[in-house]
């Protein structure tokens, strides 16, 4: 008798396991992890040091070559933002990204365009 119902009880244990292999949990209880990669240029396509890429509370700025890499928890919009002005030849406007999960982003190269352009 106790044998039967062990069994039952393993089954039953093991299909609702089998069931969230399977299926998943809800999206509710997910929350995904965003990760954005890429390289900021002027419109010449010289790269822009000193560029800050922000993902929510998280920042890195992008080194001489322009690249950057920031990531952060569930959290979808990447803002490039020029910190420090002219130091790196100029202002340059911001830009938003909206990213779509998908592990790891790499937006490739972002062009940036200068707040006063010269006519």
């Amino acid at each position: 008798m106790l044998g039967r119902i062990l069994t039952k009880l393993f089954a039953l244990f093991g299909m609702t396991l089998t069931c969230v292999a399977c299926y998943g949990t809800p999206y509710d209880e997910y929350r995904p992890y965003f990760r954005a990669s890429g390289r900021v240029v002027d419109e010449a396509g010289n790269p822009i040091p000193g560029i800050e890429a922000s993902l929510g509370g998280n920042h890195a700025q992008s080194n001489d070559n322009g690249r950057f890499y920031v990531e952060n928890l569930d959290y979808d919009l990447l803002t490039l933002t020029d910190i420090d002005g002219e130091e790196n030849g100029g202002e340059f406007e911001s830009k938003e990204i909206e990213l779509r999960y998908q592990g790891q982003n790499d937006i490739g190269v972002v062009t940036l365009e200068r707040k006063n352009k010269e006519n």
